[in-house]
């Protein structure tokens, strides 16, 4: 086996192990502070926004520091967060300690089972370490792989939320998480970090600058538009639509599963249409269907409207890291994508605040329509920025390299 084999193999199996435990803790972590803590809604938005807050802070020191020291060292180090984060929540029923939980495991966050849900801070790194290891020729292939992979084992992990009691699933969490700390260890990284000049960011190009910045005031609305309600579903499918956690993890496996298969065709989208045209498409009917939700009248309508969004959200993810590792410059690939993370999840930790308030005392269809408003604004700024970029608007195939 190659060493890019090699990596590739642990990546993925770091990745599958961590995210089989995120699939399950991200449905019961705002039902066991409900349930078994009896903290209130906003509060409960407080503690989410605690992770949304500190996760793209961990996510700024991750990526530009994987840039400057190397990778493999800082994600070993970042792995760590999330068994620290469940020895937490064994141990303790203190509020604030609580808090420091969620700020070290990301517990809450906007993205779900995908796109940089519970433990999203090693992102900005293993999309680094993805892009050392593939070639534009099959880049988007592979993080579709990645994706899959992520997706399916997040999915198994809620599945097996209707059969085990919330501390067995902490007690579980903390034993894949430590697997995925494990599993990174035999990677041998090839990327070698320059020197730097003067300040951290001294080796950051003119052009990468650019696009950093480009794909920075994306994410804010990315982010702006998964905060208001994505932490909050598996409240909103028991407390509005009367579903027992068996019934809401069924349905999240399944909404992960359809996401799975659908990361399959994400590169035969890019390679037909491009990168822009198949974000923005599936973007807008992904929004539409967030809007139609609140105003389902049965659980069952809500529910297959989240088999559709689900899905429809998650699929260009792919195409958007591959597309950003391809316009930037090695040296700069994991700095640019902490930054893009922390541009979403800044934004998504203010949205969860409002949304957990929301919930409260306004209706229900009130963050929907937010949030896809904001969705709405990420795709106006897509075209607009992406518009005159001509690696964005060819089909891949016609990219090569």
């Amino acid at each position: 086996m190659s060493s890019v084999s090699r990596n590739l193999l642990f990546l993925f199996i770091s990745r599958g192990t961590r995210s089989f435990a995120a699939g399950f803790l991200a449905v019961i972590i705002g039902l066991y502070f409900l349930y078994s803590l009896h903290i209130s809604t906003l509060l409960i938005g407080v503690l989410f926004a605690a992770g949304a807050l500190a996760t793209p802070v961990i996510s700024l020191i991750v990526g530009r520091y994987g840039d400057i020291y190397g990778r493999k060292k800082v994600l070993m180090i970042d792995m760590l967060t999330m068994p620290a984060a469940i020895i937490i929540i064994l141990l303790t029923k203190n509020y604030l300690l609580l808090m420091v939980a969620t700020s070290l495991g990301g517990f809450g966050i906007a993205g779900g089972l995908v796109g940089g849900g519970v433990g999203a801070s090693v992102g900005p790194v293993v999309s680094a370490m993805l892009a050392e290891n593939t070639t534009m020729k099959n880049r988007t292939f592979l993080f579709s792989v990645n994706n899959q992979i992520s997706t399916f084992a997040g999915a198994a992990g809620a599945l097996i939320v209707a059969f085990l009691s919330y501390r067995q699933l902490f007690l579980l969490g903390l034993v894949f998480s430590f697997i995925a700390f494990i599993s990174i260890l035999p990677i041998k990284e090839s990327y070698k970090p320059e020197p730097q000049k003067s300040g951290s960011s001294s080796n950051i190009s003119e052009s990468d600058r650019k696009i950093i910045k480009i794909f920075a005031y994306t994410g804010i609305f990315n982010g702006l538009g998964q905060g208001f309600i994505t932490p909050f579903l598996p409240i909103i499918f028991s407390e509005f639509f009367h579903l027992t956690n068996a019934k809401i993890g069924i349905l999240v496996t399944v909404g992960g599963l359809i996401s799975g298969l659908a990361f399959m065709f994400t590169p035969y989208f890019t390679n037909r249409v491009g990168f822009l045209k198949f974000i923005t498409i599936t973007r807008i009917i992904s929004a539409t269907l967030v809007i139609a939700l609140p105003f389902s009248f049965s659980a069952i309508m809500a529910e297959l409207l989240y088999i559709l969004f689900t899905p429809l959200r998650a699929i260009s993810l792919p195409a958007q890291s591959s597309l950003q590792m391809t316009l930037l410059s090695v040296k700069s690939r994991s700095t640019g994508s902490g930054i893009n993370q922390a541009a979403r999840l800044f934004p998504s930790a203010l949205a969860t605040i409002i949304g957990g308030a929301m919930l409260v005392g306004l209706p229900l269809a009130t963050p929907f329509v937010i949030a896809s408003g904001f969705t709405y604004a990420n795709v106006y700024l897509y075209l607009r920025f992406f518009r005159g970029v001509k690696l964005a608007n060819k089909p891949e195939r016609e990219i090569g390299g």
